[in-house]
């Protein structure tokens, strides 16, 4: 007798059984016959082992019993056994009922956006654009037309040139391109150009190293007038074009004016704070009872808030914790003397100086102090130097 090797699979279910006695030849014959599929036989001097799916069992048992054979189950193998065994514990089951149910609800969302492909504009604008058109984290999955969020998006962020948006599963992947940015034409070095001054001012240095300088030393120049012409002579009476360079530095004057009155209102927190927590699923908030807060007027509040993302073990969830601020202010009329106003003024002239003059040289800087009922006024007439010039092209007609 040939014998026929079971595969085993994952999950599939066997039964073993022993044959005691009888006709054994014709009773393995007839389950042939029947079709029944044995795998794994064998035989000692009195009895057959064999297995068998267990929907046989029963049609194995009535053909021993016509051929006087005795069937006994010796094995029993399987998932499907070993969960024969947990079938009064209906927690299991409504657990996994429960677990399977929750997958499927949650994977008919969007729970995470990947973005690929920008270097100039930001994940955030880009999911701005893309939020307005209901992609974002905890929206349905069918619920957005992506056609439509593409071109949408493109007509709103003037700097994509292209952007897909693709569906799998719960994520979705924005792939975008960026235009390429123009940078500032710059004159080609081997083309000829005049330098023009681009302020009012009395030239005090310059350094020519290719072109002809037309304004002397010491001079008063004007915004717009030729400094250095890139057309000179080769002394042969041919006239040479070239791209004019220079260091040019002008003396200029140059008159701020700084006011503070005496009287300001400034908002001073009065120290008390209020708070409310919100848990976040993608667009819906759920307000936490045991802490929030309202108020008839919000105008001397000043609301701030943070994100907090939950995580379970060190797995990150879907669910946030947003929690707001509340901080009352009060608004107080703040009296300054002459001595604080000056002192304020001369912080405001060192902030400009900062960040208005930071590549100036700064000759002089005379101060005058003018005070009103009111308020004082600090105007400070500055002599500076500076690096000008601005390079013109220069058109040739052949």
């Amino acid at each position: 007798m040939k014998k026929k090797k079971i595969i085993k699979k994952y999950g599939a279910a066997y039964v073993k059984f022993e044959g005691l006695g009888g006709f054994q030849e014709k009773f393995i014959g007839k389950l042939i016959e029947n079709n029944i599929q044995l795998y794994d036989i064998s035989h000692s001097k009195a009895a057959i082992y064999a297995l068998i799916k267990p929907r046989d069992y029963i049609t194995v048992c009535r053909t021993g019993k016509k051929y006087g054979v005795r069937v006994r189950v010796r094995e029993r193998q399987g998932l499907y056994f070993r969960l024969y065994n947990y079938r009064r514990r209906w927690g299991l089951v409504l657990g996994a009922l429960c677990c399977c149910g929750v997958i499927t609800i949650l994977s008919q969302f969007i729970w995470d956006i990947k973005i690929s492909g920008n270097e100039r504009v930001s994940d955030t604008e880009i999911c701005r654009s893309l939020e307005q058109h209901g992609v974002k984290p905890g929206a349905g999955r069918l619920s957005f037309d992506t056609k439509v969020c593409e071109l949408n998006a493109m007509l709103e962020i003037s700097d994509l040139s292209w952007i897909s948006v693709e569906r799998e599963g719960s994520r979705v992947y924005v792939k975008v391109s960026e235009t390429d940015v123009p940078e500032k034409e710059e004159i080609p070095i081997d083309a000829p150009c005049n330098i023009i001054s681009d302020c009012d001012g009395q030239l005090i240095s310059a350094i020519v190293r290719r072109g002809s300088l037309q304004v002397e030393k010491g001079s008063a120049v004007r915004k717009g007038q030729l400094l250095v012409s890139g057309t000179i002579d080769d002394n042969g009476g041919n006239v040479v074009y070239v791209h004019s360079d220079a260091d040019l530095t002008v003396r200029c004057e140059q008159t701020e004016e700084f006011y503070l009155p005496f009287v300001q209102t400034k908002k001073t927190a009065d120290g008390e704070q209020h708070y409310s927590s919100y848990l976040l699923l993608g667009g819906f908030y759920l307000p936490l009872p045991w802490e929030s807060y309202s108020s008839d007027s919000f105008d001397n509040i000043k609301y701030t808030e943070e994100t907090y993302n939950i995580s379970i073990f060190g797995i990150q969830t879907p669910f946030k914790l947003r929690k707001g601020t509340y901080t009352e202010y009060t608004e107080q009329e703040v009296k300054y003397t002459s001595r604080d106003i000056m002192s304020q003024l001369e912080k405001a002239k060192i902030d400009y100086e900062d960040n208005f003059l930071s590549e100036c040289k700064i000759i002089s800087a005379d101060k005058e102090f003018l005070s009103d009922e009111n308020g004082i006024k600090l105007t400070v007439k500055y002599v500076i130097e500076k690096n000008i010039g601005e390079k013109q092209p220069i058109s040739i007609l052949y």
